[in-house]
């Protein structure tokens, strides 16, 4: 059986850590994709998240970007940590390799998946409600935007940080307004919340 912990910032808030700790029997391998982030390896969080995995006595972490290496590697993991960023890229590249249908098996599997922000989002039914915010995103112009479907509802990430989304609507209006259009079921994250889904 494997699981999935889905959250806003990763292990930035303890009790994810907490969550994350509890739920990790094999400490081999875990396999950071960095494909969302601009920065890829060198983004702030990849950098933490791969120092905190190995604090928690990991044997070995490694950064995978999708785009340009081969995925073989997630075939061996015993965590996969889908870092944050573009979920358009993410999610093109996701497909355009073989980590989709990779991540698909692996979460049947004994495996801890972390998705982290656009991380969790590509994991869900569709990523639609990241075009009805965030359009200007799509710079890869993806066309399809159903996603991996390990559940079918879709994720909101940061769903506290009015900050982060500014209009004359609320963040919650606008996720109703989406929900109600398009039939679609949304989960709403916290910065500091998290979710956890058996496979």
């Amino acid at each position: 059986m494997g699981h999935l912990l889905l959250t806003s910032t990763g292990f930035f808030h303890q009790k994810v850590r907490n969550q994350f700790n509890k739920l990790i029997s094999n400490k081999k391998l875990a396999v950071i994709i960095t494909t969302a982030s601009p920065r890829k390896e060198q983004n702030h969080f990849a950098i933490r998240a791969k120092a905190e995995l190995e604090e928690m006595g990991f044997r070995s972490v490694v950064f995978l970007d999708i785009e340009k290496e081969p995925v073989d590697i997630l075939h061996r993991a015993d965590v996969i940590y889908i870092n944050g960023g573009n979920p358009f890229t993410l999610l093109h590249y996701f497909k355009e390799t073989e980590a989709i249908r990779v991540i698909q098996e692996k979460a049947k599997e004994n495996c801890i998946i972390v998705g982290v922000s656009a991380g969790a989002v590509v994991l869900g039914s569709s990523i639609r409600i990241v075009e009805w915010f965030s359009p200007e995103l799509n710079k890869v112009n993806l066309e399809s935007l159903s996603a991996a479907q390990l559940f079918f509802f879709s994720i909101f990430p940061h769903a506290d940080r009015e900050d982060l989304f500014p209009d004359t609507n609320s963040i919650e209006e606008r996720i109703v307004a989406f929900e109600k259009k398009s039939g679609e079921l949304v989960v709403r994250l916290a910065d500091d919340d998290f979710k956890i889904i058996e496979i």
